[in-house]
């Protein structure tokens, strides 16, 4: 329903959801004033409910508790807003990214300048929302091919790991445009291939590890800069001489591709593919680690946990108390304790307001991640009634 349908003094039998995770309403909880002129403030134009209107007499809140609520509901409905806007970035760099592969296997087409532009524009938005964006396992692509999706996340998470090495913004944009367009070499082949889980003959085993070098003459076919051409190159060569194409060691290894390689490794493991479920964030980023200065550059990982932490932002856990929640935020020092937004309690009722706990203090410390079965659940609870938060 249209927000400015709303009559304060309305309440519904139902819940009332900003989204399919928020719930904006208890049932026979009034619309306000207040929290129509917020909803039109934070540019959002429709709510949803299951449940009938019912008349009731307005009762407004005064004095600190309200001004309390209106705070709390300010910076609830400003972060969904900067959710909301960062999916619309994601699926339109998805589009955009869909669109250049389309073009350039049908047309022969690769647009440098358009690359370039929207690289600057996802650099600028991840400075401005990066941990919104990195929220990967939250970013959907939909049925979209995977190396679409794969090299659109590689990118955003090597633009921030970029960030947190303090690269000037030029070599930022040319990490950027070599992210997008490291696999490019690889959709000239089957998708059969690169989505398989059998076993590769010797033939198309040779197909796969060549793709580098043939990413390289594509983009120099096109007169891409040689450091986002020689990042392609390298995009799957280890520090330890065990990748491909050409075996290269750590030293002679640009630091561009150490972080297309951490990252793009990262965004395979959490990303669904047709003969696997995607696998547990936490779980990732320990097998990561085991490999850190064999496969994967050790600065470069440990610019992944800054960003990230061992526990991703997006990663669903349970804390010492019972609680469970979502994990939104890194902290810089520490980053095995990073913020959890608490969504369910120790009884397994959701929670009306989701309160952000440190999680360095021994009561709310991460014991465990959750399972799917269990992040199914927590999601299910939205359709139910809500326990206030204590």
């Amino acid at each position: 329903m249209n927000v400015r349908t709303l009559t304060p003094g309305t309440s519904f039998s139902q819940p009332v959801f900003l989204d399919e995770r928020y719930i904006l309403l208890s049932p026979e909880t009034p619309v306000t004033q207040a929290l129509m002129e917020r909803l039109i403030h934070w540019d959002f134009h429709s709510v949803r409910t299951s449940g009938s209107s019912i008349d009731s007499p307005l009762i407004e809140q005064t004095g600190t508790k309200e001004e309390g609520m209106v705070a709390t509901l300010d910076q609830d409905l400003k972060e969904q807003g900067l959710i909301r806007e960062t999916e619309a970035d994601f699926l339109a760099l998805l589009d955009f990214t869909e669109k250049c592969f389309t073009n350039f296997v049908t047309r022969n087409e690769l647009p440098q300048k358009a690359i370039t532009e929207r690289i600057k524009d996802l650099i600028e938005a991840v400075k401005q929302r990066r941990k919104y964006f990195l929220r990967l396992t939250e970013l959907r692509g939909g049925e979209r091919n995977y190396i679409v999706v794969h090299t659109v996340k590689t990118t955003i998470l090597g633009i921030a790991v970029g960030i947190t090495l303090r690269l000037p913004q030029h070599r930022l944009i040319d990490l950027g445009t070599a992210s997008l367009l490291h696999e490019i070499g690889m959709i000239r082949l089957p998708p059969q291939l690169y989505l398989s889980d059998r076993k590769l003959t010797p033939q198309e085993k040779k197909a796969i590890t060549a793709h580098p070098v043939l990413g390289f003459k594509i983009l120099r076919s096109f007169s891409f800069p040689m450091g986002v051409c020689n990042a392609v190159l390298e995009s799957h060569e280890t520090v330890d001489g065990t990748g491909y194409p050409r075996g290269l060691t750590a030293e002679k290894i640009s630091l561009y591709a150490k972080i297309m390689l951490v990252c793009g490794a990262y965004s395979a493991l959490t990303s669904k593919r047709p003969y696997r479920a995607a696998r547990d964030a936490h779980l990732s980023m320990l097998d990561l680690l085991k490999l850190r200065g064999s496969q994967y550059d050790e600065m470069v990982l440990r610019a992944l946990v800054i960003n990230l932490s061992i526990y991703p932002i997006g990663s669903f856990v349970q804390l010492a108390n019972g609680t469970r929640g979502m994990v939104v935020e890194t902290v810089d020092h520490n980053p095995r304790t990073p913020l959890v937004k608490v969504m369910v309690s120790a009884a397994g009722e959701r929670y009306s307001e989701f309160p952000v706990v440190q999680t360095g203090d021994r009561e709310h410390q991460i014991s465990r991640s959750l399972s799917e079965t269990e992040v199914s659940e927590i999601r299910a609870l939205s359709e139910t009634p809500t326990t206030e938060s204590r």
